[in-house]
């Protein structure tokens, strides 16, 4: 079966390396180099990483209309995968697989569709999530279902436990999924209320002092990735920029934001319902504490 990949971060590698065991990958597409780091150098996507390693033909395109269109339609496609590209395909590309366009969605669809489901799932407090595959339509995440998997998600886990765990289990998902259409077994619509998990802003990350201790820990797993936690610590030299990591939900009382208590490992801030043990924090211009 010949399979051509759409996708861009870390997560849909576990499952090239699946598809490479198992199939031949006739071309990975990726996202085009972007500036990083303070040099702004412009540096790969990880799945193009991956594709150089691998020997496998790579391709950026900025347009996916036309020209490239064409050029997909002559590779002779069995499936096209995609997971994590960051893009809508056109209804012409997702017409030039034999079999079927699938794509792998790390959340219990229609909850999260969008851009940021692991983090949302977590920001909410949800208690469980897991991998969809869905046959692609034009819309964004609301393809028929091909098969789909629950996760627990644990009280202690964070984005990055959480989608490590989801990376681990997709492949398996996956290949499922693929065996499913090969077969001709039935898709199935998505039912429940659907949500959205949209792109996460910078200024997600700004603690809400006045929300309960329970929801602020949420929001701190949930983006320890990216954006991460945020406050201003007040001090002698006025407010502090201070970057949150990871913290401990407890019982004090006290104005929203105030400082109630300092240990050894922690400084301790009242919230509109119980209180927040800061643990892991960056202040402005140091290091990690």
């Amino acid at each position: 079966m010949r399979i051509i990949f759409f996708g861009s971060d870390e997560f849909g590698i576990p499952c090239l390396e699946e598809l490479k065991r198992n199939y031949k990958i006739v071309g990975i597409v990726t996202s085009p180099d972007k500036p990083k780091g303070r040099g702004m150098k412009l540096s790969p996507t990880p799945v193009k990483e991956w594709a150089i390693r691998n020997n496998i033909d790579v391709y950026q395109p900025s347009k996916l209309e036309g020209e490239f269109c064409e050029f997909l339609k002559g590779k002779e496609i069995d499936l096209l995968i995609l997971i994590s590209y960051g893009k809508i395909l056109p209804k012409e590309i997702l017409k030039i697989p034999k079999f079927a366009p699938l794509n792998l969605h790390p959340s219990l669809l229609p909850k999260y569709r969008g851009a940021a489901p692991i983090e949302w799932a977590l920001i909410n407090g949800e208690k469980e999530t897991g991998i969809t595959v869905i046959k692609m339509n034009e819309k964004i995440d609301e393809g028929e279902i091909v098969v789909q998997r629950k996760v627990e998600i644990k009280r202690t886990d964070d984005i990055f436990t959480l989608k490590k765990r989801l990376m681990e289990i997709s492949p398996s998902v996956l290949l499922e999924g693929i065996s499913a259409i090969k077969e001709g077994k039935p898709t199935k619509p998505q039912k429940g209320t659907p949500s959205f998990a949209r792109k996460l802003k910078k200024e997600d990350g700004l603690i809400k002092w006045e929300k309960s201790a329970e929801e602020i820990y949420n929001l701190v797993r949930g983006i320890a990735e990216w954006p991460t936690a945020y406050t201003f610590l007040p001090t002698k030299k006025g407010k502090k920029y201070l970057r949150i990591f990871s913290v401990e939900v407890s019982e004090g009382k006290g104005k929203p934001g105030e400082v109630i208590n300092t240990g050894k490992d922690f400084i301790e801030v009242a919230c509109g319902k119980g209180s927040i043990k800061l643990k892991r924090v960056q202040m402005e211009g140091k290091k990690i504490l």
